[in-house]
């Protein structure tokens, strides 16, 4: 029995951390420089076009602002857009609704992430505790709080992979519960705040068909899963406009058709570099890079689900997640830096069972910070300047990212074969 002083202090120090990493985000969160490019400033003109047209009109009204002109339409799912819409109206208190890209706009927009940010903190203290204890427990949270990469991205760019990431952790550990229902909630809301959260279904389905009978398990999931998408899209259900939802997913597979959006991954090899704009229908080896993509994406699921079937403890299931999040980064075309996000929320869990994922962690900790660095520089100074695939290391980052996934099929083929992982 665990003696209530220790418990206190466990307490005590994970408090602490999350205040730290919290103090460190808002800290960061003001600065303009490195989100006035790109998405971000686009999140603060949704915001601003759903505070004066209307939620349910974002997806058609022109975005009309004094400052921007041409402002592409939003091509997120209806449960950011209606926190953009709140963030927004929160915003108009303080400054007028038109003042976007502010360092106090940059506060407000960025919290979300922020606080889903520290939820996953929180989430994976939780697992890791439950399984490993309070010592390992408090290093999972230092670990994933003080990644430089998820500092980077969430309080100095204000992307928003935290917070499908912290629903994607909530699935999995919901899995390993064997709470199925409720792990298909989280899914659905991980695939609804991000689509590239579609990584996982390979895994509850998996579930879903090795739960007896099957067919009863798949009605109830499909009915959790359809009760909870209707709710994300309630205000769009209610006006009639659910083919403005399914627009967006439709046409998600058509908004970077590259072989790599700067993601420094297999097809970076073939991108031609930085603004080329090279189409992923293009033919390699006599077949659309876009199939091939496809195709090996497909292969690595097949991959992950084998590996699943003979790694049955709960470390088996983090592990095949993470490499989920590995391949779909990895293998298809039209990736973004940002994609390899989730990884390493879900590979946390595990490391406390192996020292070799803890290698991995810190590799790829290190190859993802670069990417994000280097297409920051990008943005900033050279937008619009054709570089090639070399520029800033990029190719070099690239071939230790294939390395690294080569050496993890080697070692999850090998933990497979000697049933390590049971």
């Amino acid at each position: 029995m665990t003696k209530p002083s220790v418990v206190l202090n466990y307490r005590r120090i994970l408090t602490f951390i999350i205040f730290g990493a919290a103090a460190i985000r808002f800290v960061i969160a003001p600065q303009t420089s490195i989100e006035s490019r790109g998405d971000t400033l686009l999140f603060q003109l949704w915001g601003y076009s759903a505070s004066t047209y209307g939620l349910t009109k974002v997806y058609e009204h022109p975005i009309e602002h004094p400052d921007y002109r041409i402002i592409a339409l939003p091509n997120y799912l209806p449960p950011y857009l209606m926190t953009l819409h709140v963030l927004a109206q929160v915003h108009a208190l303080f400054e007028p609704a038109t003042a976007v890209g502010t360092p106090l706009s940059s506060i407000i927009f960025k919290t979300p992430a922020i606080l889903f940010e520290l939820a996953t903190i929180l989430l994976l203290a939780h697992i890791v505790r439950r399984r490993w204890g309070e010592s390992w427990a408090l290093g999972a949270a230092v670990l994933y709080a003080a990644n430089p990469a998820m500092l980077f991205t969430t309080a100095a760019w204000g992307q928003v992979d935290a917070i499908n990431t912290f629903f994607m952790v909530l699935c999995v550990w919901l899995l390993t519960q064997r709470k199925l229902t409720w792990a298909v909630v989280a899914f659905t809301a991980a695939f609804f705040i991000k689509l590239q959260s579609l990584a996982l279904a390979p895994l509850l389905a998996y579930a879903i068909f090795h739960r007896w009978p099957y067919w009863r398990t798949l009605i109830r999931s499909l009915g959790a899963g359809l009760g909870t998408a209707f709710m994300l899209c309630l205000p769009f259900v209610l006006t009639g406009k659910t083919n403005q939802v399914f627009q967006v997913i439709a046409q998600a597979k058509d908004t970077n058709p590259v072989p790599s959006a700067n993601a420094f991954n297999l097809w970076w090899f073939f991108s031609g570099g930085y603004w080329t704009y090279r189409t992923d229908v293009a033919s390699l080896f006599g077949m659309p890079m876009v199939l091939i993509g496809a195709g090996l994406f497909f292969s690595a699921v097949a991959f992950a689900v084998w590996f699943r079937s003979r790694a049955k403890a709960t470390e088996g299931l983090w592990l095949a997640a993470a490499f989920l999040a590995f391949a779909f980064f990895m293998l298809p075309t039209q990736m973004h830096e940002r994609y390899l996000f989730p990884f390493f929320a879900l590979l946390i869990p595990a490391l406390p069972a192996f020292r070799p994922a803890r290698w991995l962690y810190v590799a790829l900790s290190c190859t993802f910070l670069w990417n994000l660095v280097v297409v920051f520089i990008i943005l900033t100074q050279h937008e619009g300047t054709r570089l090639d695939n070399f520029w800033g290391g990029s190719l070099i980052v690239a071939m230790l990212n294939v390395a690294i996934f080569a050496a993890t099929v080697f070692w999850y083929t090998r933990m497979a074969r000697r049933r390590a992982v049971t």
